[in-house]
C-alpha cells in the first residue's frame, strides 16, 4: 500500500475538503442485513474512522475488503473508487476501475448530494467536459435550489464552447440572480460567458445593469471601469474610476484600480500619485498593499528624491498595521537596499519580537548588528535566537564570530564548535566555511599553530574556498613563512576574483615579505584602486612598499592617510615621525 500511496495525483484544496466532509456526513446508508452485508457495512464504518485518523493503510484496506465481501454496497463502491482514483495514475487500470465505481455510483444514486458533488468536481478537474456537463445537469435537476450546482452547471455549459450551452447558462446564471441579487461575482460569469459567444452589446448592458442596482457601489463603479478599460474605452473607465473615488474616499481599491488604469496607458506621473493614495487607505487589503509597495519601492528606491515618500509610505503602513511581520520585512529589505543597516536592523528586530521563531529572521538581525560593528547587540540577539534555534548551524556561526570579535574567544570557538557539529558534512562548502572562521577565531586567540591547522582542514574540504585561502596567505605572509605556499593560495583568490582589493592587498603583502617590491607596488596599487574606502591596513602597507621602491613622498603621504584613521597607532606615528620604515 505505501508504495501506492507515492502515486497520489494533486488534486484542489477544495476537493479534498468536500471529501473530508463527506467521510464525516451524517447521510442515510442503506445496510446489508446478511452476515457478509452486516460485516461490510462494519469494516466500512471502521474504514471511515481510520480516515478521521488519517490512517491511509488501513482505510484503503477496509474498504477494499468491504467491497469484496458486499459489492452491491453503493456507498462502499463510491469511497473506494474515490480513494482509487487519488492514488493512482490517471492512465492506470487502478485508476480507471476507481473511476468506473464512481460513475456508476452517480448512475445508481443521483439524489445522493454528496458523493456525487465530488464525482463532478472530478470530471472537471479531468477536463471530462461532456461527463461533466452530464453530471451537473442531472444533479441540477434533483437539487434545484442549490446554487453550488447551479453555478458548476453553468460553467460546464460555458466550457462546452457551444453557443446553445452558452445562452443556457445566461439562463442559470438569471436564476442564481433571481434569488441572490445583483453582484459582481455572477455578472462576472455572465460577462465570461458573453465573452465566449462575442456579444459585446450583452457585456455592457450586463455592466449597466449591475450599477442601476446599485449605482453608490464603488465596488461596482470600479468594475464597470474595468470593463471599460478591457476594452480600451478609456475615457468611459476613467469615469467610473473617478466616481468611485468621489463615492468613497477612503476607498483603497477605487485608488488601486484607478493606479492601474494610469499604468496601462504609461502615464507615470498620475500613477505614482494614485499608488501613494492607494497605499495609505486602511481598507485596502494587506497582500494588495505589500505587492503594490513591492513593485512601486522597485521602481523608485534608486532615486534618492523619492526616499522620503518612500519612508513616509512605511511609516503609515506601520501605523495601520504594527504587528504584521511582512511590513517589517518589506521595510527592512529595503532599508538594506539603501545601505541604511542600522534602521534595517531595527525593523528586522520589530520582526523576532512577532516571530520569533522564524531562523532567517534572526541570521539577518545578526548578520545586520556585525555590519554595524555592533558585535554586543549581535551577540545579545544571538543568545536569545540560540534559545531558539539551539541546533542552527547559521546562527551558531554568526554568533560565534561576533564572540570573537568582542575578544570571547572561548565563547566564541564554542558557538563555532556547535555550528560545525550541527552543519550537514555532506555540505562541503558549510563545513568548510565553519572551519575557515574557527581557524580566524583561534588566530585572533593568538594561536596561530590552530589557527593554520584548521585553515588547511577549510581548504582540504572546498579548495575554492577564497575566503579561507586568503586568510592563511596573509596570516602566512605576516608570520614570514612558508612564503611560496602563500603565494600559491592568494594566487588562486586573485584568479577567481580578479578586483577583490582584499585579495589583492594580501598579494601584495606576500610580494613584499618575498621583497618583490616593483610586484608588490603594482598589486598595492589595484587594491587602493579597488577599493572604496582604503582601510588604515591598506594604506599602511602602500606606505611600506612604496618606501621599499624608493618612492619616500608617496610612502609618507600612505602613511599619514593610515594614521588618520588610526591615530593611536604608535608604529604608524613613529614612520610619519622618522620620514623611515621601521619594523614592528
Amino acid at each position: 500500500m505505501t508504495s501506492k500511496l507515492r502515486n497520489i495525483l494533486i488534486w484542489p484544496a477544495a476537493l479534498m475538503i468536500l471529501f473530508s466532509v463527506l467521510s464525516g456526513t451524517a447521510k442515510n446508508v442503506s445496510f446489508n442485513p446478511d452476515a457478509d452485508g452486516l460485516k461490510a457495512d462494519y469494516l466500512f464504518m471502521e474504514a471511515l474512522r481510520h480516515h478521521e485518523k488519517d490512517n491511509d493503510d488501513a482505510y484503503y484496506d477496509l474498504l477494499r475488503r468491504a467491497y469484496e465481501l458486499d459489492p452491491s454496497n453503493t456507498d462502499v463502491a463510491f469511497y473506494l473508487g474515490y480513494y482509487s482514483v487519488m492514488i493512482a495514475r490517471e492512465d492506470s487500470v487502478t485508476f480507471q476501475r476507481g473511476y468506473d465505481m464512481m460513475k456508476s455510483h452517480f448512475d445508481s444514486n443521483p439524489e445522493d448530494f454528496y458523493c456525487n458533488f465530488v464525482y463532478g468536481s472530478i470530471n472537471d478537474q479531468l477536463g471530462r467536459r461532456d461527463e461533466a456537463l452530464r453530471v451537473w445537469s442531472v444533479m441540477d435537476s434533483v437539487f434545484p435550489t442549490k446554487p453550488d450546482v447551479a453555478y458548476k452547471l453553468a460553467e460546464a455549459l460555458v466550457a462546452s464552447q457551444d453557443s446553445s450551452n452558452v445562452a443556457k447558462s445566461i439562463d442559470v446564471y438569471r436564476r442564481i440572480e433571481k434569488a441572490q441579487g445583483k453582484n459582481i461575482p455572477i455578472s462576472t460569469r455572465k460577462i465570461r460567458a458573453y465573452f465566449v459567444s462575442q456579444d459585446t452589446a450583452s457585456i455592457f448592458n450586463e455592466v449597466n445593469e449591475l450599477l442601476e442596482a446599485s449605482p453608490r457601489s464603488p465596488e461596482n463603479n470600479v468594475f464597470a471601469g474595468d470593463i471599460y478599460a478591457m476594452f480600451s474605452e478609456r475615457d468611459s473607465a476613467l469615469k467610473y474610476y473617478n466616481r468611485a473615488c468621489e463615492i468613497d474616499p477612503t476607498s483603497g481599491l477605487a485608488y488601486y484600480s484607478r493606479a492601474n488604469f494610469y499604468k496601462s496607458i504609461d502615464d507615470s506621473v498620475s500613477y505614482d500619485r494614485e499608488v501613494f493614495q492607494a497605499l495609505k487607505q486602511e481598507s485596502l487589503e494587506l497582500d494588495t498593499k505589500l505587492e503594490l509597495l513591492t513593485g512601486y519601492i522597485r521602481a523608485l528606491y534608486e532615486d534618492p528624491a523619492q526616499q522620503p515618500r518612500i519612508q513616509e509610505l512605511f511609516a503609515t503602513l506601520l501605523e495601520q498595521h504594527p504587528h504584521e511581520v511582512a511590513i517589517h520585512d518589506l521595510y527592512c529589505s529595503y532599508l538594506i537596499a539603501v545601505q541604511d543597516y542600522e534602521q534595517a536592523a531595527e525593523q528586522m528586530g520589530y520582526a523576532v519580537d512577532i516571530d520569533p521563531a522564524s531562523e532567517d529572521r534572526w541570521r539577518t538581525l545578526m548578520s545586520l548588528d556585525i555590519q554595524n560593528n555592533d558585535f554586543q547587540k549581535a551577540v545579545k540577539e544571538g543568545e536569545r535566537a540560540v534559545h531558539y534555534h539551539p541546533q542552527s548551524p547559521l546562527i551558531n556561526l554568526v554568533l560565534g564570530s561576533a564572540y570573537t570579535q568582542l575578544k570571547e574567544y572561548d565563547k566564541g570557538l564554542a558557538a563555532l564548535n556547535r555550528s560545525l557539529e550541527y552543519t550537514d558534512s555532506a555540505d562541503y562548502e558549510a563545513v568548510s566555511q565553519v572551519l575557515s572562521s574557527i581557524g580566524d577565531a583561534y588566530y585572533a586567540k593568538g594561536d596561530a599553530d590552530s589557527a593554520f591547522v584548521y585553515y588547511d582542514r577549510a581548504i582540504a574540504t572546498n579548495p575554492s574556498n577564497l575566503l579561507a585561502l586568503n586568510n592563511c596567505a596573509y596570516y602566512l605572509a605576516e608570520a614570514g613563512k612558508d612564503l611560496d605556499k602563500a603565494e600559491r593560495m592568494s594566487a588562486v583568490t586573485i584568479k577567481e576574483d580578479p578586483d577583490n582589493a582584499t585579495s589583492l592587498d594580501t598579494y601584495a603583502w606576500i610580494m613584499f615579505k618575498k621583497n618583490n617590491y616593483v610586484e608588490a607596488m603594482v598589486y598595492i596599487d589595484k587594491a587602493i584602486e579597488n577599493s572604496p574606502e582604503p582601510s588604515e591596513e591598506l594604506f599602511h602597507h602602500a606606505g611600506d612598499i612604496y618606501f621599499m621602491n624608493k618612492e619616500y613622498d608617496e610612502a609618507i603621504d600612505f602613511w599619514k592617510k593610515a594614521l588618520a584613521l588610526d591615530p593611536e597607532n604608535e608604529l604608524l606615528k613613529k614612520k610619519v615621525k622618522h620620514k623611515a620604515y621601521f619594523y614592528e
